[in-house]
């Protein structure tokens, strides 16, 4: 009888759990613990693409239990502010970047952190290469680029602060003149890392060799500053410029901006090849968050509440997606992932008080509906609509301090 309920149970589970089940995941800025901590919310992705306001997370884990408790042992500092997030290649582990300066490998199936470790000051983003051999993660606050060695299946995570550091700050010159690392990104073979600049620019390197190797530099003429997105289609990869910085703090970089590029890699490492490909300069916009869709490249607005859709095949602009209306009446677009079908794409929507990107003088980052945003896909990529909203809350005495930004899909 008790083999007989197994196998009924074994049965169930493999009709109720199906091969091309996926999982959404969202980081929530703000605390909650003192000065730390942080959410990580879980949706199941069929459920929250078929009822977006209905969607509950399966797991929701408070940054400021196990994970501050293990980031302080390990580095006697609390987390604080989950930015980005990204899974390896085979889905096996998420790394999760703290403003705080740390970055988390985490089980992603047992959802069990492994390894923290501090990258200094501060960590805006971190990136697990194609191969699974390395992470490579940006230290803004100290003008660093950092490659961490990953071995996943023996739980080791580790980095050369002699070997594996490169700073930025020596290199800068009047055509680079604040070269904060904003968001690094390799191309599928996991050897060339480009580096988008606050103050504008790009660098390119060979994370392969040591000490890492500089192929190139452009300038904040050939790129403009802060971009915040990179996704590769086919044998080109597409950054960004965006904004969010106020001037007067940091006065080499836009206030706000909107520029997308195609980076060609055909003549990678002899030459490094830019092409602008569409711009809004004059207008109030904010170019933050990428994703490949089909052939189509979806470049988030995070200003204008819109996505602009580039059609891969000849680079050009086919539409725009506008995401304000009756779902969300200020949406601020931010980080977006597709699910594996390509059916829909899930957006991070900022909250009223946002933490981080955002210039006062004119809001862009400010946003009424935190949570993630369902956008349904058409005709292959080239449309889409905004079909509804999860929202996240963090209320502190009477505020929505919720301010959701890394986001990505487990397939």
């Amino acid at each position: 009888m008790q083999i007989l309920s197994m196998l009924v149970l074994m049965i169930v589970t493999l009709f109720t759990t199906p091969a091309d089940a996926y999982e959404v995941w969202l980081a929530d800025q703000s605390d909650t613990g003192k000065e730390s901590g942080g959410y990580l919310h879980i949706y199941d992705g069929a459920q929250l693409a078929a009822d977006p306001s209905g969607a509950k997370p399966t797991v929701t884990m408070d940054l400021s239990g196990d994970v501050n408790k293990l980031c302080e042992e390990a580095t006697k500092k609390p987390v604080r502010q989950p930015h980005m997030l990204f899974f390896t290649k085979d889905q096996s582990h998420v790394i999760l970047s703290f403003l705080s300066g740390h970055v988390l490998f985490m089980d992603a199936a047992t959802k069990k952190p492994e390894a923290c470790l501090s990258m200094g000051k501060n960590v805006h983003a971190a990136w697990p290469t194609p191969d699974q051999k390395m992470a490579i993660a940006a230290n803004m606050a100290d003008k660093k680029f950092i490659r961490i060695w990953t071995d996943y299946k023996d739980h080791k995570f580790t980095f050369d602060e002699s070997k594996d550091v490169m700073a930025l700050g020596p290199m800068e010159s009047p055509e680079r003149p604040d070269n904060a690392p904003v968001c690094p990104i390799t191309e599928v073979s996991s050897k060339f890392a480009f580096i988008t600049l606050r103050g504008g620019g790009l660098i390119v390197t060979d994370v392969t060799e040591t000490p890492m190797k500089v192929l190139a530099t452009l300038d904040n003429k050939q790129v403009h500053p802060a971009g915040c997105g990179g996704i590769q289609v086919g044998n080109t990869m597409y950054i960004n410029s965006g904004g969010g910085w106020p001037a007067d703090k940091f006065p080499a970089a836009a206030s706000l901006a909107y520029d997308v590029y195609a980076v060609s890699l055909g003549n990678l490492p002899k030459s490094v090849d830019v092409k602008l490909i569409t711009s809004r300069d004059g207008k109030t916009a904010d170019s933050h968050g990428m994703a490949a869709v089909g052939s189509y490249v979806w470049s988030g607005d995070r200003a204008g509440n819109n996505i602009e859709v580039i059609d891969s095949a000849g680079n050009t602009s086919v539409g725009t997606i506008d995401l304000a209306g009756k779902v969300s009446d200020d949406p601020a677009p931010d980080l977006m992932d597709t699910a594996p079908d390509g059916s829909y794409v899930f957006v991070a929507l900022r909250g009223p008080s946002p933490l981080t990107g955002n210039d006062k003088a004119v809001n862009n980052a400010v946003g009424s509906t935190p949570g993630v945003g369902v956008v349904k896909v058409t005709g292959g990529g080239k449309g889409g609509e905004l079909i509804g909203v999860a929202r996240v809350s963090n209320m502190k005495d009477g505020k929505e301090t919720a301010d959701p930004h890394g986001i990505a899909v487990r397939k």
